[in-house]
């Protein structure tokens, strides 16, 4: 006969009675305190691969300051705008999206220098 206290020896009548909850990951329950640093963690990879941080040039920003005030969205969503609009500019022509063509010079740098009159 099975105590009735005992709630983990398996009855060979009725079956096992489960515990109650999720199954642990390890050999035992996780702590809130470590629950909670997996959480972090996850949240910070997740954070890690969706964000970028770029630096702007002046022209660069004030063309965005534009986009924002005619789309009338924030940052995010007008350079991501922005950047759905280029690809999509570029469909049929992604071969040479990334690449420099051969025959293709790099742009040469503006003097701050004001050319004499």
């Amino acid at each position: 006969m099975k105590d009735p206290c005992d709630h983990y020896t398996f009855d060979l009548i009725g079956g096992v009675a489960k515990k109650p909850g999720r199954k642990p990951l390890g050999e035992r329950a996780m702590t809130v305190a470590e629950r909670k640093r997996r959480s972090r963690e996850l949240r910070r990879n997740r954070l890690q691969e969706l964000s970028v941080t770029v630096e702007l040039s002046r022209d660069a920003q004030k063309s965005l300051d534009k986009m924002i005030e005619w789309w009338g969205v924030s940052k995010k969503e007008a350079i991501n705008r922005a950047l759905m609009i280029a690809c999509q500019s570029q469909t049929g022509r992604t071969g040479s999206l990334f690449e420099l063509e051969l025959g293709m010079a790099l742009p040469a740098k503006a003097s701050r220098r004001k050319a004499p009159r």
